[in-house]
């Protein structure tokens, strides 16, 4: 097509959503209402699945050395742990360190006066991982040093942790495709009244002449239009809530804190929003808009 009529084609398609003002507010409103719906639970699966890892970095894997292994054992299984690519965070105990948390706890120092801890506690090492799921490869590596005691860990609640992670994509995905099909019924139905509202003029242009892709386009820019419209209303309505609630609900300035329990900081959620909805919204209408003109349109 040329310049000029790819102009007359988007003239004509602004004409179309202004000569049916009702039809076009009720197209924008519910793919605006569809996309919305898919905002809300994108930001929920983006937010669950950062709680959930965060809570997976949370439950310490513990490293026990045997009582009395020297310094150069110690050093080996430091380095191990200090540049194995999964260990996210490590902190060494000492024997003395150990002894000293023990009897905090347990209270009454004088009973432990004479106590040589260094006959009976050992070295440990405290770490977590990023990966909640590599944790029985990781114990298997670590216990393959015969200088190591045992590694405990809470196998249970990684694992479901991490299966936790795997559910919130599975649905994610799953109400993402479901809103994503409700969203180009309704669109196909409304272009589908376009067209039909349309079809004298449709013949009128066919009698005359015009070819299919010059019929077919302002109905396509209509329908991008109305993705566009949809995509912001429900972009800046999705925003405008979720700054809210992170206003609402972060403590204060560890809001943006990506390893503590709070949500994902707004720019970076709504800015995902924002460019998803406008994928979604202007490709689906295109899309949708193409096929009902092509079949409702015989063109």
């Amino acid at each position: 097509m040329k310049v000029n009529e790819w102009r007359y084609a988007t003239k004509a398609g602004i004409n179309g959503l202004i000569r049916h003002p009702l039809l076009s507010v009720a197209a924008v409103t519910t793919l605006a209402l569809m996309l919305f719906l898919m905002s809300a639970f994108m930001a929920v699966s983006m937010n669950a699945n950062h709680l959930s890892e965060v809570a997976a970095q949370q439950p310490p894997i513990e490293v026990s050395m045997k009582v009395g292994s020297t310094v150069e054992e110690i050093t080996t299984v430091i380095d191990f742990l200090s540049n194995h690519p999964y260990v996210q965070e490590l902190q060494m105990s000492t024997p003395e360190e150990n002894f000293n948390r023990f009897k905090q706890e347990m209270g009454k120092d004088e009973l432990w006066e004479d106590f040589d801890y260094k006959r009976s506690i050992p070295y440990t090492f405290s770490l977590r991982l990023e990966d909640p799921s590599y944790a029985p490869t990781f114990q298997e590596e670590v216990e393959e040093y015969h200088m190591v005691n045992e590694v405990l860990m809470e196998s249970h609640l990684m694992s479901l942790l991490d299966s936790v992670r795997n559910w919130t994509r599975k649905v994610g995905i799953i109400v993402f495709s479901i809103l994503t099909v409700t969203a180009g019924v309704v669109v196909s139905n409304t272009v589908r009244i376009a067209v039909l509202s349309r079809g004298r003029e449709i013949n009128v242009m066919k009698y005359v002449g015009s070819t299919n892709a010059f019929i077919r386009t302002p109905f396509i820019i209509e329908g991008a239009l109305i993705g566009l419209g949809g995509a912001l209303v429900a972009s800046i309505l999705a925003s405008f809530i979720y700054e809210r609630l992170v206003v609402r609900l972060n403590p204060g300035p560890t809001a943006s804190g990506m390893s503590e329990f709070v949500l994902l900081p707004a720019s970076e959620v709504t800015a995902t929003l924002f460019l998803l909805n406008l994928a979604v919204g202007i490709l689906l209408c295109v899309l949708v808009s193409a096929v009902s003109v092509r079949k409702y349109a015989r063109v």
